[in-house]
């Protein structure tokens, strides 16, 4: 649900009770509107759900917390879902809200043919989550297979999805505006288990999921200076995080660093980013690993993600 203050008016909007989405309404009200985002529950949140001490240091407390964290990573945020004790029940609370997103909120609203077409093509960006999209690729498949869509309409839907709030989308780190609405944005979920509960699972799925949570998490505690992307070149950094024009942070979210390959990987990507952005404030997060990196003169911290979570608080 998002909520908008225009003048002395306060005006509520929630999925397909709307009749308009949020760009709409602030057309529609001129003015000044401020626009309020609200979320699915952060994992403070979900903690205080569950009844999980946050703030203990007694070993099994903190056992806890990292129960919390494994369910909170697998599973959706959605507080009528974490409520709801029966699995099924949730799966069918999720498949609901899915249907409700996609009929009610994007092709009623937007009048869309097509339905099957939409339908899979949401599964697609859900499928290739945390990685650079080609809308332009999920187009040559769906035209392989016989149905009949335009590259126009793709895009559209893709920007439909994200006005729905299904999906939010970020660029790929560039100086150059021109290059950087050239490149291919990265989209990720508003929440883990809604990808889930459409999707077979995955053997990566560990890692997709723990860096949308990382995102979810980011995205909500922006501040209005703050702007996120992605770094990619010869090796990609996750999360690129602007303040105003400053370069505040880079961060890689991976599941372990304990193979020396994936270490690699991820120390080689935060380096090259932190030479191309002048950024050393350089961060792994973590499924559960807690370290000190030292590499090429620069150190990088790493840090278990549900601890991350708890200390990364909206501002």
């Amino acid at each position: 649900m998002r909520v908008f203050k225009s003048y002395c008016q306060n005006i509520y909007i929630s999925g397909s009770n709307a009749s308009m989405l949020s760009k709409e309404l602030k057309t529609a009200l001129r003015g000044w509107p401020l626009e309020y985002e609200t979320y699915p529950l952060s994992f403070n949140e979900f903690c205080r759900f569950k009844g999980v001490k946050t703030d203990s240091y007694l070993e099994q407390d903190i056992a806890r917390v990292k129960n919390a964290f494994a369910e909170y990573n697998q599973a959706s945020a959605f507080p009528e879902v974490v409520l709801t004790e029966s699995k099924t029940e949730k799966l069918k609370i999720l498949q609901g809200y899915f249907d409700t997103m996609l009929l009610k909120d994007m092709i009623e609203h937007y009048k869309l043919k097509n339905a099957e077409v939409v339908r899979y093509f949401l599964k697609r960006i859900m499928a290739n989550l945390t990685k650079p999209t080609s809308i332009l690729s999920i187009y040559k498949d769906i035209k392989l297979q016989g149905l009949k869509v335009t590259k126009d309409d793709l895009y559209f839907w893709a920007d439909c999805v994200c006005n729905i709030f299904m999906f939010i989308r970020i660029p790929k780190y560039e100086t150059s505006l021109a290059k950087e609405q050239k490149s291919l944005n990265k989209y990720y979920c508003i929440d883990n288990g809604l990808r889930s509960a459409l999707l077979m699972p995955q053997s990566d799925d560990n890692g997709k999921l723990l860096e949308n949570t990382v995102f979810l998490n980011l995205h909500r505690t922006l501040q209005p200076s703050d702007r996120l992307s992605y770094y990619g070149d010869k090796v990609e950094c996750d999360f690129v995080l602007q303040r105003n024009e400053h370069i505040e942070q880079l961060i890689q979210v991976t599941w372990n660093i304990t193979d020396l390959e994936t270490r690699g990987r991820e120390i080689t990507g935060l380096l090259e980013a932190s030479k191309a952005t002048k950024c050393d404030n350089l961060l792994i997060i973590t499924n559960d690993e807690q370290t000190e990196l030292n590499v090429g003169g620069k150190t990088i911290a790493v840090i278990p993600a549900w601890k991350w979570l708890l200390n990364n608080k909206v501002h």
